[in-house]
């Protein structure tokens, strides 16, 4: 009887652990990701500028409130959703 009392113990603390884990794994993306730096201002929008985790270059463009009209963006993105824009940011 003392087995099952600490075996059962043991399952139910491993099992605690593992979920608690899993908890934090919901904010991953936003801690491999460098600080978003503006790099452009144009028409009320600013361009901001990171690093994702697998060191690639992002692009979030958003109003100058803060509002984000479109985050997540690789250069092509950039370049067919707000041409104006990348060719400002390009020269």
């Amino acid at each position: 009887m003392k087995k099952f009392i600490f075996t059962s113990l043991m399952m139910f603390t491993s099992l605690g652990i593992l979920f608690a884990g899993d908890c934090n794994s919901k904010d991953y993306a936003n801690f491999n990701k460098s600080t978003p730096e503006i790099v452009l201002t144009s028409n009320n929008l600013q361009l901001l500028q990171y690093s994702d985790k697998n060191g690639n270059t992002r692009f979030t463009i958003q109003n100058l409130d803060g509002t984000v009209v479109a985050e997540n963006m690789s250069r092509s993105e950039l370049r067919i959703d707000f041409p104006e824009i990348e060719k400002k940011f390009e020269s």
